[in-house]
């Protein structure tokens, strides 16, 4: 006999732990199969949250709109499971000459105030490489492994995760339910991240996968800051920092040397010379073509949901959307970031 439940989600990354989340907050009986052997991008992500970013040094709308619902969400996770989820550093950012002009028109602007420095100023590395560049505030880092093994075990003690390899032959349609391996459920929501294009049902959406390669590393000369120019050095723990990442189309998702280099000569351009690697990882970002998450249920199957398209930005939006969406469960709270805008009806 098939176990019931209202929602089944497919996947644990960054959105699909969310969406569970707030589901059960709410009442909603919910189910979540991830994965046992497909790697999880959003658990080696270096969870740099930040209000300002780019080159350009934008304000991104999407950011602002649910960047404050992201802090709170991960500061009670901090409260709830007495652990380090999220810690505000400041970003010490080093800037070329065309970002110090940018800067200095942007820093005068109302909207940027509190977010950048006045002041540019000398930015060394290991007391022998000096670059110039800015603080930005209000921006934190999320210990991306930590917190979704936190919620893993959450919602393994309330014995709702379990872990299987789903293939869209083991979906069937029914018109009041939807049936998946030993499950049956009033609505499937796909949390797949860049492994939607896995599944016929979304191939005729605009999805871009892109990889990036992410390092871990140790440093003889500990830092307490997160220092960013094209790429970012983020503290996690104990001497332990992640550096990353790089940005190339390329289906493989294992790390490539090319990566690696790239990764290497960065470190060197930032000034780091002791440092010792742990590990380098990949995954792959997955974006639509507007750049804007999607969300909502299929509309040729609307007992087919999607929750995905993050990109780099999941850990700041996927919080905030899958409250608001479990607050209004299953309509949405916002027809703008509809799955259905791709289709011409």
């Amino acid at each position: 006999m098939k176990q019931k439940c209202d929602v089944l989600i497919i996947g644990q990354g960054i959105a699909g732990s969310c969406l569970a989340y707030f589901l059960l907050q709410q009442g909603i009986d919910v189910q979540i199969i991830a994965s046992p052997t497909k790697p999880n991008a959003s658990k080696i992500a270096g969870g740099l949250m930040q209000r300002v970013s780019g080159q350009y040094l934008a304000l991104p709308k999407l950011v602002q709109d649910h960047f404050d619902e992201a802090v709170s969400f991960y500061e009670s996770l901090n409260l709830d499971f007495n652990c380090s989820i999220i810690k505000p550093h400041i970003t010490h950012r080093i800037l070329d000459d065309s970002q110090v002009k940018i800067w200095e028109k942007k820093r005068q602007l109302e909207n940027y105030a509190g977010l950048l420095g006045q002041h540019l100023q000398p930015i060394t590395i290991e007391n022998t490489t000096t670059h110039h560049g800015i603080d930005m505030y209000d921006t934190y880092s999320v210990n991306t492994s930590l917190l979704l093994t936190t919620l893993e075990d959450y919602f393994c003690q309330k014995t709702i995760l379990h872990y299987d390899c789903v293939a869209e032959t083991d979906l069937k349609l029914a018109n009041d339910c939807v049936q998946i391996k030993d499950f049956e459920a009033n609505y499937v929501i796909f949390c797949l991240g860049s492994s939607l294009t896995e599944w016929s049902l979304f191939n005729e959406f605009p999805i871009i996968n892109s990889k990036g390669n992410i390092i871990s590393i140790e440093l003889d000369h500990p830092e307490n800051r997160i220092l960013q120019y094209d790429k970012w050095l983020i503290p996690i723990t104990n001497n332990c920092y992640k550096f990353g990442s790089t940005y190339t189309i390329d289906p493989c998702i294992t790390p490539t040397q090319s990566g690696y280099q790239d990764l290497i000569s960065s470190l060197h351009f930032f000034g780091y010379q002791s440092f010792r690697p742990i590990s380098i990882d990949s995954g792959h970002r997955c974006t639509f073509s507007d750049y804007k998450p999607s969300m909502g249920f299929l509309y040729n199957n609307p007992r087919i949901g999607i929750f995905s398209g993050f990109s780099s930005k999941g850990f700041i939006t996927a919080p905030s959307l899958a409250k608001q969406w479990s607050l209004s469960f299953p309509n949405l709270p916002d027809p703008k970031m509809s799955i259905n805008r791709f289709i011409n009806h």
